[in-house]
């Protein structure tokens, strides 16, 4: 909080944000009421803020335990290396607490690439006008300009399902041009902990680790 300045009573004059000198006597008492408010509202955010960062180094921590015992045990078992990509899930014993990973890979589109693929697409949906391709339809839509105005890499995935099906020149083209313009920058892994109600459902914990 070095470079907050917190005024009282005690200042005969505040200093405002464009480092104007006013005497006290001339600050309205909402901006008198809102000092003291805010500072206090600062501490105590800071302090959540500290206090969520320790949990999620203790949580991945305490993840990786688990996660590490469970791949030798599965060597133990098995005689052989387990991967494992994209989420993980681990419970308590009696399953009334459940902890979950889910590893998700910042993907970069090569611009270029991804309107050739999109080009394709259109021509191949253009010569083959079935009912079966309408949700091929859809899920080009939806891939090429999602809610964000990005690649929807969900959806890429989900076409690229249909790549052995579909043997179209175009769209096995699209679909190879779509796999190459992918390229992952980095991984990131949510944590969340999950706690089971009365009805068997399962309530995530709102732990607000995005931005750590």
């Amino acid at each position: 909080m070095n470079n907050v300045l917190i005024q009282s009573s005690k200042n005969k004059t505040w200093v405002d944000a464009e480092g104007n000198k006013v005497p006290f006597k001339f600050i309205p008492a909402t901006d008198k009421m809102k000092e003291p408010l805010a500072a206090s509202l600062l501490r105590d955010a800071l302090k959540i803020e500290k206090q969520l960062s320790d949990f999620h180094a203790k949580i991945n921590a305490d993840f990786q335990k688990v996660f590490n015992q469970m791949l030798a045990d599965y060597k133990i078992n098995y005689g052989k290396d387990r991967k494992i990509k994209g989420a993980y899930t681990w419970y308590n014993f009696d399953k009334s607490i459940k902890i979950e990973a889910r590893l998700s890979d910042l993907v970069k589109w090569d611009e270029a690439m991804m309107n050739e693929a999109r080009e394709q697409f259109d021509a191949y949906l253009s010569q083959n006008l079935t009912e079966a391709n309408e949700l091929i339809r859809g899920l080009v839509q939806s891939a090429f300009s999602n809610t964000k105005g990005m690649i929807d890499i969900g959806k890429v995935n989900q076409i690229l399902k249909y790549e052995e099906k579909i043997k179209h020149k175009a769209f096995q083209r699209a679909c190879s041009l779509m796999r190459n313009a992918q390229t992952v920058t980095s991984s990131k892994r949510y944590m969340m902990v999950w706690v089971r109600q009365a009805d068997g459902s399962y309530r995530n914990i709102n732990l607000n680790f995005s931005t750590l």
